[in-house]
């Protein structure tokens, strides 16, 4: 038989320490294999981001409000720019810190109405919720459901950072466990106990809304302030690539504070606390409760999970409220006032359904693929009760939540395909895909709709000034 040249791939010589200086020779890695790790990097930060609602509101903050308004603002201007960015700037500190703010509250507050037995655990108390706290038959049996679910989170979260190759914070997630699991087997409940436990919890929710939502509440006067001492201005900046300053001020875009201004952004920095204080007050009247559809969606909301996070609801009244109802009195001229309106109309609505129209659709879409390529239930990357259809009676908020589902959150996904790994491992594949998707899809939405909002202002001020 004929010989045939073959081409043989000469094998590299390793390069001598004279031939690279001294410096140590370092293996060439497969791209795939590095490709493969950087994803598996991603995959545990989605999973940690999507462990707690706070955490997972902060990336939502950052990526679907903070960037596209700087994005959108930084085609107006310098000025105009920081402003943005002090507002996002503030919004991401206090989303993230408020953890940290609520178990501070809440240790202080614990000396002036727990025992001092009980003060060592106040942030325990903070950890029933407030339908327990209100009714002693659930307070009972609290302590079982917190011994599993709390504990099981705890756990859960140290497992995340086990995978992300964080020793230090795993292991004080396991500590913080074993802590939890010793209160629950210790604590003995009574009427007591459950009364000084509720009352702690109300005067943290009431004294962290003084806090934030009296920082929120001043937002406008802050702004105000940084406008005429930080950047030298006495007008609107979003209008100052188009408008001179004698344009603006005979617009109406200069002046002091009125009289009327001045009462309602002092108010709007004692709004939260007040509003907060009568809310929990009407929500002690279980009949009325149960009487009221808004007073029932409240009484689901205006609560705190795993103790220290806020939910929704109360993020709500203690930032969205207070802030921009200081923020839209207190703006300069109705050039500002109308476009902080629009994006009232606009921005928040997509805070609060944007990552729902891309994150959730997203999911819904993925679950059904995998659940019928393996031959499983549908309800893993949304959770089942959105699959369900509404009811004839459910309103059109009802309707909307069943159109448009809540991603579910990592917990769910990893609980629920628990006992099929090959099942599990494509699961957090594709729940971690939809979150960066879904995340991004979200904003380029908020960011078009600020461009389209700012495009309205110029269109505005240019016809006012005859431009």
């Amino acid at each position: 038989m004929p010989i045939t040249e073959v081409n043989i791939e000469k094998p590299k010589v390793m390069p001598s320490r004279d031939q690279t200086k001294g410096k140590p020779y370092l293996r060439e890695q497969h791209p795939d294999k590095i490709a493969s790790s950087k994803w598996e990097s991603c995959k545990d930060f989605a999973s940690i981001v999507c462990s707690r609602e706070s955490t997972y509101r902060t990336a939502l903050d950052i990526t679907a409000f903070d960037f596209p308004i700087m994005g959108a603002d930084i085609f107006r201007g310098i000025k105009k720019f920081l402003e943005s960015s002090l507002e996002c700037l503030s919004a991401t500190v206090l989303v993230g810190i408020s953890p940290y703010l609520t178990s501070f509250v809440g240790k202080l507050a614990s000396k002036f109405i727990l025992q001092k037995d009980m003060q060592k655990d106040a942030l325990h108390y903070l950890r029933f919720t407030m339908p327990e706290l209100r009714d002693y038959k659930l307070f009972k049996d609290a302590t079982k459901r917190m011994k599993e679910e709390e504990y099981e989170d705890q756990n859960f979260i140290a497992s995340l950072y086990e995978k992300a190759s964080n020793k230090k914070q795993a292991e004080n997630f396991k500590e913080q466990a074993k802590i939890i699991e010793e209160f629950c087997t210790q604590h003995k409940p009574s009427k007591k106990n459950q009364e000084a436990a509720y009352k702690l919890k109300k005067y943290t929710i009431i004294f962290e809304s003084a806090i934030e939502g009296g920082f929120w509440g001043g937002y406008g006067l802050l702004l105000r302030a940084f406008r005429k001492y930080i950047l030298k201005e006495d007008r609107f900046t979003g209008t100052k690539g188009y408008l001179s300053d004698a344009e603006s001020s005979n617009l109406g875009e200069a002046g002091e504070l009125n009289l009327f201004q001045k009462i309602v952004g002092t108010a709007s920095i004692f709004i939260s606390p007040v509003l907060n204080t009568i809310l929990l007050n009407k929500l002690e009247n279980r009949e009325s409760v149960k009487k009221s559809k808004f007073l029932s969606v409240v009484d689901k909301n205006l609560d705190m999970t795993h103790g220290v996070y806020p939910k929704l609801g109360l993020l709500f009244s203690q930032t969205t409220i207070p802030k921009w109802l200081g923020t839209i009195t207190l703006s300069q001229g109705w050039f500002e006032r109308v476009e902080r309106i629009l994006k009232l109309l606009t921005v928040i609505p997509s805070w609060w359904m944007g990552h729902r129209v891309t994150n959730g659709l997203l999911a819904l879409s993925a679950d059904k693929k995998l659940a019928k390529k393996h031959n499983v239930n549908p309800g893993i990357l949304v959770e089942p009760e959105y699959l369900k259809p509404a009811d004839k009676e459910a309103n059109f908020f009802e309707r909307l939540n069943k159109r448009f589902p809540e991603p579910a959150r990592i917990h769910h996904v990893m609980k629920s395909t628990e006992e099929n790994k090959s099942l599990q491992n494509e699961a957090e594949d594709l729940h971690a895909r939809c979150l960066y998707k879904g995340f991004a899809l979200h904003s380029l939405l908020v960011l078009g709709i600020n461009l389209v909002v700012n495009h309205i202002t110029k269109l505005r001020a240019m016809h006012a000034a005859g431009k």
